[in-house]
C-alpha cells in the first residue's frame, strides 16, 4: 500500500506546494540555498516544471544536496531615453502650396520672443502707428514716430526741395574734399613757393638806392667802403647776415638795421656795442671801451669838447665869435676827458687798474680785476650808476666807488651787489655830511659823516 501511494504521488503533479512535516526526534535536514529569483518580468521569465517547484523532504546525508541551477534570466532591451521638451519657437513656417486655398500654418507661438528673435524695425512701427484707431494714444515710441513736416504747401515743399539740395551739394562736397584735398593744399603751397620766388628777385623792387649811414663811432664812409651789395638785390631779397659780417671788421659794430622804402630805397646802418666801461690807463695816457659782452673794443679819443652842461659835442658850436664859443664849451684831457665820455655812454670809468692790463681790439677781458669792476657796472641800476664818478681798481678786495658827491664807498669784492647798493642809497637818504660808506659786509656796515658847521 505504502509503495502504491508513493508511487501515485511521484507521478501526480500538485499545483501548489505542499507542506513538508518532520519527524520527531530526526536530526533536522541541512538547509539548501535558497532558490534564486530573477527579477526579470514575468513574461521574460521561463516556466518552471513541476520538478523543480515541487519541495522534496531532504535526506538526512553528510553533504548538503546541492540546488539546481536556474539560468540568470535576460535583460531586457532598453528603450531609448526620450527627448527633451522642445520648447516652442516663435518662427512662422510656410506650408507647402498644395492648392490655391492654401494657408501658410502657424506652430506653437510663445507669448516670449526667443534671444534669437530681432525687434520689431521701424516699418513695423510706422504700419502699428497707422492701425492705431482714431481717438486712441499710438504705443509706437517718441523717437520711432515720423517728423513732422515744418510747413505744409508750396512753401514747405520748397523749403524742402532746397534743403535737398543743399544737402546732396554738401555731401558731393565731402567725398571731393576727402580725396582730394591733399593734392590741392600740395598744388596750392608749390603755386604759392613759385610765386613767392618769382617776387622775391623780381626786378619791380630792386634795390637801386642804397643809402648807408654812419652811427657814433662808425662813420657812413667807413661804412661804406665795407659794404659790398651785390648786383640784382631787392628789397626781399637782401641778405642781412653778409651785410653784418662785412660791417664787422669794425669792432664797435654788433649788428646792422636794414629799412625798406619801396619801392626801390634801401637804408643801412650800422649797430654799435653798447658800452659797459670805459678804462683809463694813466701810464699809457689812453683810454679803452669795454662792450656789455666783457670784450674790449677799441681805445677812444681824449681830447673831447664838452658844452656848459658837461655833455660832449661834436663840434665847437657858435656863429664865429670865438669868445662867446669859449664860454660856450670846454676842452677835456686825460682822465676827465675819459669820465666825460663814460658819462655820454652811461658807462662807468674804470681807474687805478693794474699795469699788467693789456687791452686788444675785439678780445674778450681776462683780468680778474676788470672782470670784478664790469660785474659791479653791470649788477647796478642805472640811476646809482650816473652817480658814480669813477671806480678804482686797484685788486678785487679793494674796489672803492666815488660819488658826484663826495663821498668814497668801499665796496670790496664784487659780492651782494644789490644789497650794498640799497645799504648805501638808505643812508645817504637819512644821513647828512656823510663822507665816507663801508659796505663790504653789508649787514654790518659803518659810516663817517663830516661835524656839522
Amino acid at each position: 500500500m505504502a509503495s502504491s501511494s508513493n508511487r501515485k504521488s511521484n507521478s501526480s503533479v500538485s499545483k501548489a506546494s505542499k507542506p513538508t512535516f518532520r519527524r520527531a526526534g530526526s536530526k533536522p535536514a541541512a538547509a539548501s540555498p535558497a532558490p534564486v529569483v530573477s527579477a526579470a518580468p514575468r513574461s521574460a521569465q521561463k516556466p518552471i516544471s513541476s520538478y523543480t517547484a515541487r519541495t522534496r523532504v531532504a535526506k538526512p546525508s553528510a553533504k548538503p544536496r546541492k540546488a539546481p541551477s536556474v539560468a540568470p534570466a535576460r535583460k531586457p532591451a532598453q528603450k531609448p531615453a526620450p527627448r527633451a521638451a522642445v520648447k516652442p519657437q516663435t518662427r512662422t513656417r510656410k506650408a507647402p502650396l498644395k492648392g490655391p486655398a492654401a494657408t501658410p500654418r502657424v506652430q506653437n507661438v510663445s507669448a516670449a520672443p526667443s534671444p534669437q528673435q530681432k525687434p520689431a524695425r521701424g516699418a513695423a512701427l510706422k504700419k502699428a502707428a497707422r492701425r492705431t484707431a482714431p481717438g486712441t494714444v499710438s504705443t509706437v515710441p517718441a523717437k520711432a514716430r515720423p517728423a513732422r513736416k515744418a510747413a505744409a504747401g508750396p512753401a514747405g515743399a520748397l523749403i524742402g526741395f532746397v534743403g535737398g539740395v543743399l544737402g546732396g551739394a554738401v555731401r558731393v562736397v565731402g567725398k571731393l574734399l576727402s580725396g582730394k584735398v591733399v593734392a590741392l593744399v600740395i598744388a596750392v603751397a608749390l603755386l604759392l613757393g613759385i610765386g613767392g620766388i618769382v617776387v622775391v628777385n623780381s626786378p619791380l623792387f630792386a634795390a637801386t638806392d642804397i643809402q648807408i649811414e654812419g652811427s657814433e663811432h662808425v662813420s657812413a664812409e667807413a661804412a661804406r667802403q665795407l659794404i659790398q651789395v651785390p648786383e640784382g638785390t631787392t628789397l626781399l631779397n637782401v641778405d642781412t647776415a653778409v651785410l653784418t659780417a662785412e660791417l664787422s671788421e669794425n669792432p664797435w659794430v654788433s649788428g646792422v638795421t636794414v629799412e625798406r622804402e619801396f619801392p626801390h630805397t634801401l637804408r643801412i646802418t650800422p649797430t654799435e656795442r653798447a658800452v659797459a666801461a670805459i678804462v683809463y690807463i694813466p701810464s699809457d695816457d689812453i683810454a679803452w671801451a669795454i662792450g656789455d659782452d666783457a670784450c674790449w673794443i677799441a681805445p677812444v679819443s681824449l681830447s673831447v669838447t664838452v658844452d656848459a652842461e658837461g655833455n660832449v659835442v661834436d663840434a665847437v658850436p657858435g656863429d664865429g665869435d670865438t669868445a662867446t664859443d669859449a664860454a660856450a664849451t670846454q676842452q677835456l684831457t686825460g682822465v676827465d676827458a675819459a669820465r666825460a665820455l663814460a658819462r655820454a655812454d652811461g658807462a662807468v670809468l674804470f681807474t687805478d687798474v693794474p699795469a699788467d692790463v693789456e687791452p686788444s681790439t675785439g678780445r674778450e677781458v681776462t683780468s680778474d680785476v676788470v672782470l670784478a669792476g664790469l660785474a659791479y657796472a653791470n649788477g647796478f641800476s642805472d640811476g646809482f650808476i650816473a652817480q658814480i664818478q669813477s671806480l678804482s681798481l686797484p685788486s678785487v678786495d679793494a674796489i672803492t666807488a666815488y660819488l658826484d658827491s663826495g663821498v668814497e664807498v668801499s665796496l670790496g669784492s664784487p659780492e651782494d651787489i644789490a644789497t650794498k647798493e640799497r645799504v648805501v642809497t638808505r643812508l645817504l637818504e637819512q644821513q647828512q655830511g656823510v663822507t665816507y660808506v663801508n659796505v663790504r659786509v653789508p649787514d654790518n656796515y659803518t659810516f663817517r659823516s663830516a661835524p656839522a658847521v
